[in-house]
């Protein structure tokens, strides 16, 4: 079984361009879909869910007007989840979380603060991913520590990333068939699976995430052995 999940919500704005949509209404189409996907995979026995949900392109290269309505989004993921908080759900957030406003740190920070000792399955968003950007903080960070060089090993470099609190990847799966990863968890993606699927992620349901399963389940991994 999947024990950790990650998923690149890939095409949200194509689904509401080809429905005739404003482009914001994705946003809404996207958090409706995190809430079902989440609830879903704890059904399904996966315990860790991570969701690339911003990445530091969407800051700099989106409109203010989409920007901003994503920012919206951030300060009320507590009333998307609401239900689910309440369920034992732990919350958690990777990467720089300093270039969000204030006001939205102080709220994530809310959230898992009061979540941290839940045991239900963890959720986690990405947000403002760059994957060289991490690998750039761990490094200032074993500089700083004045590690030894003879001791850095990969598992000793993996306790200065953002995801070594968590278990490694079993499968990355991305949506919309965009057979790329995006600067996407390079570290740790050594023996993870990948999954191509042509749903957009507003589409993405419960029997394609079946599919991502029993596509691991039938996957032979030998870890290089």
């Amino acid at each position: 079984m999947i024990n950790h999940l990650w998923i690149i919500m890939d095409w949200n704005r194509r689904w509401a361009k080809s429905r005739f949509f404003p482009a914001i209404a994705w946003h809404k189409a996207w958090a409706d879909n995190v809430v079902k996907i989440t609830k879903i995979c704890e059904k399904l026995w996966i315990n860790y869910l991570t969701l690339w949900a911003l990445s530091t392109d969407n800051l700099v290269k989106r409109s203010k007007e989409e920007v901003d309505w994503i920012i919206k989004l951030v300060n009320n993921i507590e009333n998307y989840l609401w239900e689910m908080l309440d369920k034992n759900l732990r919350f958690e957030t990777i990467w720089d979380l300093t270039q969000l406003p204030l006001e939205s740190q102080e709220i994530l920070k809310k959230i898992k603060e009061r979540t941290k000792n839940n045991t239900w399955l963890t959720l986690v968003l990405a947000l403002i991913y760059w994957w060289q950007d991490e690998i750039i903080r761990a490094t200032k960070k074993i500089i700083e520590s004045w590690l030894n060089p003879d001791e850095i090993t990969k598992e000793k470099f993996r306790e200065f990333l953002d995801t070594a609190r968590f278990p490694k990847v079993d499968v990355i799966v991305r949506t919309w068939w965009d057979i790329r990863h995006s600067w996407f968890l390079l570290f740790d993606s050594e023996y993870s699976e990948y999954y191509f699927t042509e749903k957009k992620w507003p589409e993405f349901d419960k029997n394609e995430l079946e599919k991502v399963i029993d596509f691991f389940d039938k996957s032979k991994r030998n870890f290089g052995k």
